[in-house]
């Protein structure tokens, strides 16, 4: 292969990275959250430390704890330079790192390049590997504050640029075999996208929809040139590099963690009409009207608690998706705005960078605005079904206490019957029991039923009084 494929000179490599450091921090399944407070000197040089000891390098950074403005350099230096430590590794490879604090996130640079001019020493490809001893480079496993990273690299190709762009990106792709140790290229993420920038060609491997899951080296950009012009024009605009890397990694970050929103939001939807149509089709639809029986009761009451809680669950999906939205919405008009001050530098339009924000950025945000019309009704139909399953209950419980009311009046009557002839027995003993129909007695009533036919009386004129008395209430 190395027979077919052209030499490369001056090979130079640029790792960005991003990590939230103020804020509070969610996991992508909402389950867990950590706030974070501000800068970790021992994580940046943790951070640093763990690629600069594969190189063999021992650097201590004094990094700065206070935060005296939003954007800062994180490293300790003269206020009017960039805070920037170079280095050299016994490989014969020379660089620099340039940590920074950009709005509420870590934004590392590193670069490492063969100082070598073009023309003097073939760089030879399977030699790419030297440039990530141990896979240093290789992303980290994924966390709640871990915004991603871009890989950059470049190097000149001893050609003349072939017409289709797409003519080198056999040679592409096994820069990066070599670069990541591997056998063959099936591990690496597949070319998205390829486009001339100031004049050189560049190459970029790896969707912004796919996480670390789908995407385990993240954001690669490989950038083949033909003549030092190019060079010179990035050196005019290096320096916003980082902070358009970090808005590119935020809007992908917000979009990948929509469709974990999503899904999560459609697997509530799915559980619910699981749950709630055998609820529905059972009482419902029953035929028999009587009440509920204690175990149906229960039922509902337990299946009221479950979507009460999927309600909630639901709701908060939604507003992560749309805090998703408005997040890329921000970023994007920020990753412009960047893009903008890059243009002006280098004194030329970049149209290639300029696709993210024009198709992706764009996209993105209509497909979760699509994602919130989807649910909206399913938010809808939870809240109906919770309005139903409460009605259920609500009305069974009404007619158990109607039932429950008569009952106390039927017992209370008997009760109040019971008082007036325990209290009016006494009568029974003064003499026998006459009745009206009795010639010899007349039309005279022995006394203990005059008593009980009073008592009934006087219970009917004060039940009749207490009537009219809360009827006049209620009117008033």
């Amino acid at each position: 292969m190395s027979q077919t494929i052209p030499s490369i000179y001056s090979p130079s490599l640029y790792w960005f990275a991003y990590h939230y450091h103020r804020g509070l921090v969610t996991s992508s399944d909402g389950k867990t959250a950590k706030n974070l407070d501000g800068i970790n000197p021992q994580w940046v040089q943790n951070k640093y430390h763990r690629i600069l000891t594969q190189f063999k390098v021992d650097l201590e950074l004094k990094i700065r704890q206070d935060e005296p403005a939003q954007d800062f350099d994180l490293l300790m230096g003269p206020d009017d330079e960039r805070a920037i430590v170079e280095f050299t590794t016994p490989q014969d490879l020379e660089g620099f790192i340039y940590p920074q604090s950009l709005h509420d996130s870590y934004a590392l640079n590193l670069n490492i390049y063969q100082p070598e001019s073009r023309g003097k020493k073939e760089y030879q490809i399977k030699d790419l590997a030297q440039f990530n001893p141990g896979n240093c480079f290789k992303p980290e496993p994924e966390s709640a504050s871990n915004l991603g990273q871009t890989l950059l690299l470049s190097g000149y190709v001893n050609t003349t640029p072939p017409a289709k762009i797409r003519d080198l990106e056999p040679l592409a792709k096994e820069c990066w075999i070599q670069f990541f140790h591997l056998e063959n290229g099936q591990a690496l993420p597949p070319l998205y996208r390829a486009y001339n920038l100031f004049g050189g060609y560049l190459y970029e491997y790896g969707s912004p929809k796919a996480n670390l899951d789908k995407n385990p080296y993240g954001h690669l950009l490989i950038w083949f040139l033909f003549e030092e012009y190019p060079t010179l024009t990035l050196q005019n605009c290096y320096w916003e590099l980082p902070e358009l890397f970090l808005y590119y990694h935020k809007i992908s970050k917000s979009f990948q963690d929509s469709r974990i929103y999503y899904d999560c939001a459609d697997r509530l939807v799915t559980n619910h009409e699981t749950e709630f149509n055998p609820v529905s089709q059972t009482y419902l639809n029953r035929q028999n009207k009587d009440l509920l029986s204690a175990r149906e009761l229960q039922v509902l009451k337990i299946t009221l608690k479950t979507l009460l809680e999927t309600s909630l669950n639901y709701t908060k999906q939604l507003r992560n998706l749309e805090y998703a939205c408005n997040s890329i919405a921000i970023n994007s008009k920020n990753y412009q705005s960047s893009l903008d001050r890059m243009e002006q530098l280098a004194q030329t339009p970049m149209e290639g960078l300029r696709l993210f924000h024009d198709k992706e950025a764009i996209a993105f945000q209509e497909q979760i605005r699509a994602d919130l019309n989807y649910f909206y009704p399913g938010s809808n139909l939870l809240n109906q079904s919770i309005a139903t399953i409460r009605g259920l209950v609500e009305i069974d419980q009404a007619e158990r206490d109607r039932h429950l009311e008569q009952q106390i009046q039927t017992i209370g009557t008997a009760i109040a019957f019971g008082a007036i002839v325990a209290s009016t027995s006494a009568l029974l003993f003064e003499q026998s029991m006459t009745f009206p129909w009795q010639e010899e007695h007349g039309d005279r009533l022995h006394p203990f039923i005059l008593a009980v036919l009073l008592s009934i009386a006087a219970a009917a004129v004060a039940w009749g009084v207490a009537g009219f008395i809360r009827w006049l209430w209620n009117r008033r």
